[in-house]
């Protein structure tokens, strides 16, 4: 059986050298993008916690938004564990992909080769819903999240709907579009405070009101809840 070392080792003659063609620098199953007009692409070859196979972690990282931790990672550190827009590399049939790392190399090999087709068909294909910043997340609407739909659905499964307003009103704070960061933050005030769950977004969404409150010239006022 070829071990995580040695199937990581082999992916530099196909997937590295495909993903370094679209931009990626990294090796051993770590790649990120350049920063590029605020955005980071992300790809990590996640092995099963028991061994003998893997996936492929896809994320996009915004370069002026803290991680999901409140940490603003090194722009040359991000993962895919850091981004708040996550997906599983899959062929869109299943939920998601695991490669068995093989018996022999020669097994290895085909089963990354498999892997390097599913990621230029599906992977890039994923990384091109965020190619047109900042309209691919400005043109999200609240009526998009309470719905879950394409427009949502195709960033990604690893967030929250409270989570994705997060994020969308701090793109529209940054964009100086003080309204909708108000909006988005104002509807996920009142969303949480009727399930209680998520309680603990309810400053940040209140920083991010106050913020915009000030930008556009006015007062702002906590929420309480």
């Amino acid at each position: 059986m070829i071990d995580t070392k040695k199937f990581k080792q082999l992916l530099k003659e196909t997937f590295s050298r495909e993903l370094r063609k679209h931009g990626f620098q990294g090796t051993a199953g770590r790649y990120r993008t350049k920063p590029n007009n605020h955005l980071i692409y992300t790809v990590n070859i996640q092995g099963d916690q028991y061994g003998g196979s893997c996936c492929v972690e896809l994320g996009v990282y915004i370069d002026f938004i803290p991680n999901t931790l409140g940490v603003h990672v090194p722009l040359n550190k991000v993962s895919p564990y850091d981004c708040e827009f996550r997906w599983r590399l899959s062929n869109l049939k299943n939920e998601d992909l695991w490669w068995s790392y093989g018996e022999t190399e020669s097994e290895a090999l085909v089963n990354i080769r498999h892997m390097t087709e599913i990621f230029l068909e599906y992977g890039l294909q994923y990384f091109e819903e965020f190619s047109n910043f900042p309209e691919c997340f400005t043109n999200i609407s609240i009526k998009d999240i309470e719905h879950w739909n394409k427009n949502v659905k195709r960033m990604g499964n690893k967030y929250t709907r409270e989570r994705l307003a997060l994020v969308l009103s701090k793109i529209h704070l940054h964009m100086n579009n003080n309204e909708q960061a108000i909006s988005f933050a104002t509807w996920a005030i009142n969303r949480i405070g009727k399930k209680h769950v998520g309680s603990g977004l309810i400053s940040e969404f209140n920083e991010i009101i106050n913020k915009a409150t000030a930008q556009r010239g006015c007062h702002g006022e906590i929420i309480d809840n």
